[in-house]
């Protein structure tokens, strides 16, 4: 018996769900690493073609989910920005700040054709307060 190739691809919204569905599943900030009072996540976006995006930043406190990855402004990209291994490492570590750059990895639509790669750039600075630090 054959089996249809014919699958269905996954759509922007089905990933997104899929995003929150991971943050859902993921442990609390408190439990990755009781001394982490916030950790500061911010994005800045870098478009060459001009078409800019605001930055984003995101705080998580000890009850939220330690869950680092998030989407790409691109309302039809599909990609994400996956900083989990960043931050659970500057966690580990005991770093208090780390910066970098990623590329989005996702597809979208550019200029009338469907699944280019996106490629937006953004430039990525978590800091890491522990309890201590946020008490003297």
């Amino acid at each position: 018996m054959r089996f249809s190739s014919n699958r269905k691809s996954a759509t922007v919204a089905d990933r997104r769900d899929g995003l929150r569905q991971a943050r859902a599943a993921a442990p609390t900030l408190r439990s990755v690493h009781p001394t982490a009072a916030l950790v500061r996540v911010e994005l800045a976006f870098q478009e060459e073609s001009g078409l800019a995006h605001a930055p984003q930043a995101f705080s998580v406190y000890p009850p939220a989910k330690a869950h680092f990855v998030y989407a790409c402004p691109f309302g039809d990209c599909d990609g994400v920005y996956d900083l989990n291994e960043i931050a659970l490492d500057a966690l580990g570590s005991g770093k208090r700040r780390t910066r970098g750059r990623l590329t989005c990895s996702g597809t979208r639509s550019r200029n009338g054709k469907q699944d280019c790669p996106c490629e937006l750039a953004a430039t990525y600075s978590l800091v890491v307060q522990r309890d201590e630090e946020m008490r003297g």
